[in-house]
């Protein structure tokens, strides 16, 4: 399975924001500084994960990002959904009815495939809810990270 660059880069944000050595809110200029990223980068980032009602933030003087959950309510699925979105990632074009005959037969041969790699998406998926973002935090994991 393939993922977009900004998984990794959203997970990190997630938890530069858990991190107790920056309480209370961050800029999107902090971020991206502390990350070494480009702004334009970041703020992408960032709204996909305001999006996915992972973060908030606030503007103004004392604005910027935070959490919205612990992060033992935060799975590696919700970031997944703010990264990548909830589409299903398989959808069949049903190619073969340009070139082959009997599209009836293909068909169904195409839902088995469909359907198979619902179920296969869907256990993924599942697992990534198990993983909750609480296990990447501690203090010597945060620390390399910055």
């Amino acid at each position: 399975m393939k993922f977009k660059e900004s998984f990794e880069g959203a997970i990190c944000i997630v938890l530069l924001l858990a991190n107790d050595r920056y309480p209370g809110k961050i800029s999107s200029n902090e971020i991206s500084t502390i990350m070494h990223s480009s702004n334009a980068y970041t703020k992408k980032i960032l709204a996909n994960l305001v999006r996915g009602n992972v973060i908030a933030s606030d503007t103004g003087k004392n604005g910027g990002y935070y959490l919205l959950k612990d992060m033992d309510q935060l799975s590696l699925l919700d970031i997944y959904h703010a990264t990548e979105g909830s589409d299903k990632s398989y959808h069949p074009k049903h190619m073969a009815d340009n070139f082959l005959e009997g599209a009836n037969d293909i068909r169904a041969k195409e839902y088995e495939v469909a359907h198979f790699m619902e179920d296969a998406e869907n256990e993924y998926l599942q697992i990534l809810d198990t993983y909750k973002l609480s296990r990447l935090v501690n203090e010597k994991s945060v620390e390399a990270l910055l």
